[in-house]
């Protein structure tokens, strides 16, 4: 009896936990719109959950995050990444302890079970499996952020070629930096654009420079795109001629990059698609020589 009611009690804890890492809560309003105010305030010294947040999580992610501040681990391309997907690395750091703890307890849940109807394991399966998985799903969250943030450094230098070109076409209509970097930001439609106007908007609303917004902005997601055009911006904001020259020769140099990066893309994928043929062509042989080296070597 006490058996069974431990053992579903594990099993219960178990589900809940994989509920818990498939669907995350949605963050407390109060929460992003705090993160949104230190962001605009850039206080790199302020975690991105709000303070006021009295969940287990944020209790549990601040701690995480300030013991690791604590040992000087500032992970930063990890919060590049998490600041590029717009998640917080309290919440990314809760999200990995609950994907290590169901990895290191499914083994010895699933060795429970078959010791109750009736089936030893040896006791090294739980214990060398849950260390395995829980190192396995521990590292899951950090390889999804990696791809995402990927995928979006790819879009957002897409979309700042395109941004350049429109800011030098502005420039040439005879706006200013100072107006023409808003003006191009609110032409464009996406995420990206999105990023780039409310950067830009939020600079002005704090008294910065747009150039200084967008270096910023480059430094705190890893795009060091973003970080020479503020650069660029800001030594040669007095010149309208030049700015735009730089500009569209800078939308270009990414054009081509792009273009590069398309190129490399399709030969690696012509080289995976030629190497399944020949394994299938392989295997093709082997099917249909099988019979006959059986008939001749009398097997």
């Amino acid at each position: 009896m006490t058996f069974g009611l431990l053992l579903g009690a594990a099993l219960g804890a178990s589900l809940c936990l994989l509920v818990f890492a498939l669907v995350p809560p949605r963050p407390a309003l109060a929460s992003v719109v705090g993160r949104w105010e230190r962001q605009r305030a850039r206080q790199a010294a302020v975690v991105e959950l709000d303070v006021d947040d009295t969940s287990w999580q944020g209790r549990l992610g601040r701690w995480l995050v300030a013991q690791l501040a604590q040992r000087g681990i500032t992970l930063g391309k990890l919060r590049a990444d998490l600041e590029l997907i717009d998640y917080t690395l309290e919440g990314h750091l809760v999200r990995k302890m609950t994907y290590g703890l169901l990895g290191l307890l499914l083994p010895t849940i699933l060795t429970v079970t078959m010791m109750a109807i009736g089936v030893t394991p040896p006791l090294t399966v739980p214990a060398v499996g849950g260390l395995a998985l829980g190192a396995l799903f521990f590292w899951v969250p950090d390889l999804s952020v990696v791809q995402a943030a990927e995928q979006r450094r790819h879009e957002l230098r897409r979309a700042l070629s395109c941004y350049l070109d429109l800011v030098a076409m502005s420039l040439a209509g005879g706006r200013g930096i100072p107006e023409a970097l808003p003006t191009a930001a609110r032409i464009g439609t996406g995420w990206a654009f999105e990023l780039l106007r409310s950067t830009i908007d939020r600079a002005r609303l704090v008294g910065d420079t747009p150039w200084a917004a967008l270096a910023d902005l480059g430094k705190r997601t890893g795009m060091q795109e973003l970080q020479d055009l503020g650069g660029a911006l800001m030594l040669v904001a007095d010149d309208g001629a030049k700015v735009r020259q730089s500009l569209t020769a800078r939308a270009s140099t990414q054009r081509r990059r792009q273009l590069a990066e398309a190129e490399g893309a399709a030969a690696k994928a012509d080289q995976s698609v030629e190497m399944a043929q020949v394994v299938l062509f392989i295997g093709f042989v082997l099917f249909l020589g099988f019979p006959a080296v059986v008939a001749v070597m009398g097997i």
